[in-house]
C-alpha cells in the first residue's frame, strides 16, 4: 500500500485590498507558516509592517458550560472577500455563526462582520470573547536598511471599546475595535487565543455576554487599522472604517464587478474557462499592492512574494494589458524603473523590491532584456508617447548593459542568470539571449517612434543578427530542440558537479549519467557549444516570441508535445526533473504553440491548467500546480490572458495609430461556437468582439463594436477586412 504526501498541511485564503492584505486557514484561523520572515507570513500585513497575527473568536454557552474557539465547517471565497460559516464546530452550543470579512481597496484596515443565530427554540446565554494578536514588525529583509522590529507591542490607548497599540521602536501603530455591547477590555503580552503565535506581539480581548431568543441573531464587528507613519492616521483610518463599513463593502463589490466587466469572456460551452478567466482577473486584483512611500505596482503572489519582481512583472502585465488595466502596467513598470535607476544605474533592471523599498537582487540578466521588450509592448496598448520616452533612455542603457557587461565575447547572448534560479547555471541562457532579441526589435521600433534613426538603424541590424545567431548557435540537431545555453565544455565540467548534486538532492536517479554521456560525446570540442543541461521550459521561449525558424519551431514544438515534457498539469519546469508545474511554464509553452498556428495544441494546454483551478483556494490558480506554493500568483494572468485574448482572438494594437488588428486563430473545438470578449480596452477605447459561425454555409460571423471609430483591420481564413464604423460585421467565408 502507498501513501499520499501533502505540501500544505492547511489551505490557505487570501482577502486583499490595495493596503491590506489577509492571509489565514481556510477554517478561520490563523497558524504560523512561511520562511522570508519565519513563521510570520500570515495574518494581516499593511505592507510594509505586519498588524496582527490573526484574530479568533471564542464562544460560551453559559448555561451549558461549553467553551469552544470556533473553527470554521465552510469557507467560500469571494472576489471581495471571504465568508466562514460555524455550525458543527460549535460543539453543542445551540446557535450558528456567520463571519464575513474584507479589506476595502483603499484604506489602510479591514472589517470582519460576525452574525450569530440561535436555533429555533430555547433562550441561550452566550460569552463571546473576540481577541486579536498584534505584532508590529517590518517586511523581510528589511534589516539590511537597518530597520528592525522593536523589542515589544505596547498598548498605548484603551477606551470606547477599542484599543490603540504601537511598536516600541518605530511610529508604527495598529488600533483594534469592536462595536460588542459593553465589553471588557484585557490587553497583555502573555494573552493569547487558541493558537501561540510567534512574535513579540501583544493580545487584546473584548469579553461581552449576549441574549438570543429561539432564531433571534445578533452581529457585531471586528474593526482594525495601521499606519506606519503615524499615530493620526491610524486612528483617522479606524473611524472611517466604523462610520463607513457598509458603504465600503457596497464600493469593494462594485469595484469587483467592474473588473469582471472589463475584457468580459464567453465562450459558448467553456463554462470552467469563463470562470476561471473572470476569477484571474480578479486574483490580479488582489496582488495591487500601493505602499505610500514607494508607489503602486502588480506583487508577485502571496502570501509568500508579497512584493515586485523585474520577471513576474514583464510576465504578468502581458496579461494586464489584455485586461484592460493600462494604469497598472504603468505604474508596475515606473516602479521598477524607478527604484532600478536608484539602485542600479546603468540600465539593469532590478530582480526583487521589498515593499521597505529593499533590493534583495540587484536583477537577473533575462530580466532587462524582458523589460525593454514590453516597454514596446505597452506603448502599442497605450498610445503613450511620453511614457515611450520616459522609458526610453533608461532601455537605451539597459541594452549597453546587456551588450556591454554581459556579453564580453559580442555573441550578442548576455550572460548570467535567467529565470530559472538554479544554482550553477548562469551561462548564456536561451531565455536572455531570446528576449535580448526581442528586446533589440523592439529598441528599433521605438527608436523610429521617437525619430532617433541612427540608433533605430543600430538596433535594426543587431536584431537580425541576434535572431539569426539564436537560431544557429542554440538549435540542437540531434534532439530537435533548442538548448538550454551555451557555454564552452570546459565551463559545464566545472560546474557539472554542483548541478548532479542537486538533482541527486531532488532524487532525480540517472542525472548523473546524462550529464557525463554529454561531456563525453563533446570530448574534444573547442568553443560555445549549445547544451540541454536540464530541458527546462524556456527552451519554447524562441516559438513564444516569434523569432525562430518555421522548420524548427515545428520540429521542437512537436518534440515538446510528449510526456517528457508535459504532465497532467501543464509543462513541467525541467523535462529532465519533471517534478514541478508552474502556470508560467504551461501558459508560455501555450503561446508558443498559437503563436505558431496551433491553436488546438494550446488549448489543450489551457485544459491541463484548468484541472488546478480552485483545486487548493476556491477561485483561484496556486504557484505550483496543482495545489501549493503561493495561493494566487500574477503571472498566471499571462497564462490565461495572452493566448487568450492576444492570440485565440487574435488581438494586436497599435493605439498611437488608433488600429486595432485582429488576427484570429480559434481552436477547431470553437468553430461552431459563439465566442465573445466584451469591454475589451485600449487606451481610451473600448471594444465588444463577437465570432460566431455563419448563419448559413461554412464561415465566421464577426462583429465589431467600435464606438470610438478606430480603423478595424481583420484577417481570417485568408480574407483581408477593415473598416472604421461604429458597428462592423463581416461574414467571412473559408477558401477552397
Amino acid at each position: 500500500m502507498t501513501g499520499r504526501s501533502s505540501k500544505h498541511p492547511f489551505n490557505l485564503y487570501y482577502n486583499a485590498g490595495e493596503y491590506i492584505k489577509i492571509c489565514g486557514a481556510q477554517d478561520g484561523t490563523f497558524p504560523d507558516f512561511g520562511h522570508h520572515v519565519a513563521n510570520e507570513m500570515g495574518g494581516v500585513w499593511l505592507h510594509p509592517i505586519k498588524l496582527l497575527d490573526g484574530f479568533w473568536l471564542k464562544v460560551t454557552d453559559l448555561d451549558r458550560g461549553i467553551s469552544v474557539w470556533t473553527r470554521a465547517d465552510t469557507f467560500t471565497n469571494e472576489p471581495w472577500g471571504s465568508r466562514f460559516e460555524y455550525d458543527h464546530g460549535l460543539s453543542h452550543i445551540p446557535v450558528s455563526i456567520e463571519r464575513i470579512q474584507f479589506a476595502p481597496e483603499r484604506e489602510k484596515g479591514f472589517i470582519a462582520k460576525y452574525r450569530v443565530q440561535a436555533y429555533e427554540g430555547e433562550t441561550v446565554r452566550l460569552g463571546l470573547e473576540l481577541l486579536a494578536r498584534t505584532d508590529l514588525r517590518p517586511v523581510w529583509f528589511s534589516d539590511h536598511m537597518g530597520i528592525v522590529d522593536g523589542e515589544r507591542d505596547e498598548p498605548m490607548e484603551t477606551a470606547d471599546c477599542k484599543v490603540l497599540v504601537k511598536d516600541s521602536a518605530h511610529p508604527w501603530f495598529v488600533q483594534i475595535g469592536t462595536d460588542l455591547p459593553e465589553p471588557h477590555v484585557e490587553t497583555g503580552t502573555s494573552l493569547y487565543g487558541p493558537e501561540l503565535t510567534a512574535g513579540a506581539g501583544c493580545g487584546v480581548a473584548f469579553r461581552a455576554q449576549i441574549e438570543l431568543a429561539g432564531q433571534e441573531t445578533f452581529e457585531f464587528r471586528l474593526f482594525a487599522a495601521g499606519s506606519c507613519a503615524s499615530q493620526e492616521e491610524c486612528t483617522q483610518t479606524y473611524e472611517r472604517l466604523t462610520l463607513r463599513h457598509e458603504a465600503l463593502l457596497a464600493e469593494k463589490q462594485a469595484a469587483y464587478r467592474e473588473i469582471e466587466a472589463r475584457a468580459r469572456l464567453e465562450i459558448a460551452g467553456e463554462t470552467l474557462l469563463n470562470e476561471a478567466f473572470a476569477w484571474a482577473k480578479w486574483n490580479n486584483q488582489w496582488l495591487v499592492q500601493t505602499v505610500d512611500q514607494l508607489g503602486r505596482g502588480l506583487t508577485a503572489g502571496g502570501p509568500t512574494y508579497p512584493w515586485w519582481f523585474g520577471c513576474d512583472s514583464t510576465y504578468a502585465l502581458q496579461g494586464v494589458l489584455a485586461i484592460g488595466d493600462a494604469q497598472l502596467a504603468i505604474d508596475t513598470l515606473e516602479l521598477l524603473r524607478s527604484k532600478s535607476e536608484e539602485v542600479n544605474g546603468n540600465g539593469r533592471i532590478v530582480h526583487e523590491i521589498t515593499t521597505m523599498g529593499a533590493v534583495a537582487n540587484p536583477g537577473n540578466t533575462q530580466e532587462t532584456a524582458h523589460y525593454i521588450a514590453f516597454v514596446w509592448d505597452l506603448f502599442e496598448w497605450t498610445g503613450d508617447e511620453e511614457l515611450l520616452r520616459r522609458h526610453y533612455e533608461y532601455c537605451v542603457k539597459g541594452m549597453d548593459w546587456l551588450l556591454g557587461e554581459m556579453d564580453g565575447d559580442g555573441d550578442l547572448f548576455p550572460s548570467g542568470y535567467g529565470i530559472i534560479e538554479i544554482a550553477g547555471l548562469n551561462m548564456e541562457l536561451i531565455d536572455s539571449a531570446v528576449y535580448t532579441a526581442k528586446a533589440l526589435q523592439a529598441m528599433a521600433a521605438m527608436s523610429e517612434q521617437l525619430g532617433e534613426s541612427a540608433n533605430a538603424v543600430k538596433y535594426r541590424e543587431l536584431a537580425k543578427r541576434a535572431v539569426a545567431a539564436v537560431n544557429q548557435a542554440y538549435w540542437c540537431e540531434d534532439e530537435g530542440l533548442y538548448g538550454d545555453a551555451i557555454a564552452p565544455r570546459e565551463a559545464v565540467e566545472a560546474k557539472a558537479d554542483v548541478m548532479i548534486s542537486l538533482a541527486r538532492k531532488q532524487g532525480i536517479a540517472g542525472y548523473e549519467e546524462y550529464i557525463r554521456s554529454l561531456l563525453q560525446r563533446t570530448t574534444g570540442h573547442v568553443g560555445d557549444q549549445a547544451w540541454l543541461l536540464n530541458k527546462n521550459w524556456v527552451i519554447v521561449t524562441p516559438m513564444e516570441v516569434g523569432i525562430a525558424d518555421p522548420d524548427k519551431a515545428a520540429r521542437a514544438l512537436a518534440t515538446m508535445r510528449s510526456e517528457e515534457f508535459i504532465g497532467p498539469y501543464g509543462t513541467y519546469l525541467s523535462g529532465i526533473y519533471k517534478q514541478g508545474t508552474m502556470t508560467i511554464s504551461t501558459g508560455v509553452h501555450a503561446v508558443a504553440e498559437v503563436a505558431n498556428g496551433h491553436p488546438d495544441e494550446a488549448l489543450e494546454l489551457l485544459r491541463r491548467l484548468l484541472r488546478t483551478f480552485s483545486v487548493a483556494l476556491p477561485g483561484s490558480f496556486t504557484e505550483m500546480s496543482p495545489d501549493y506554493g503561493c495561493v494566487v500568483q500574477a503571472w498566471t494572468l499571462y497564462a490565461l490572458a495572452v493566448p487568450l485574448i492576444r492570440h485565440f482572438f487574435g488581438v494586436r494594437p497599435q493605439a498611437h495609430r488608433r488600429l486595432l488588428h485582429l488576427k484570429p486563430q480559434l481552436p477547431s473545438a470553437w468553430h461552431d461556437k459563439e465566442c465573445k470578449l466584451e469591454g475589451l480596452r485600449i487606451a481610451d477605447a473600448s471594444f465588444d468582439l463577437c465570432i460566431q459561425p455563419a448563419k448559413e454555409g461554412e464561415g465566421h460571423l464577426v462583429t465589431v463594436r467600435n464606438e470610438q471609430r478606430w480603423t478595424v483591420a481583420l484577417e481570417l481564413n485568408g480574407e483581408c477586412r477593415e473598416s472604421d464604423a461604429a458597428w462592423i460585421q463581416w461574414e467571412i467565408t473559408p477558401r477552397n
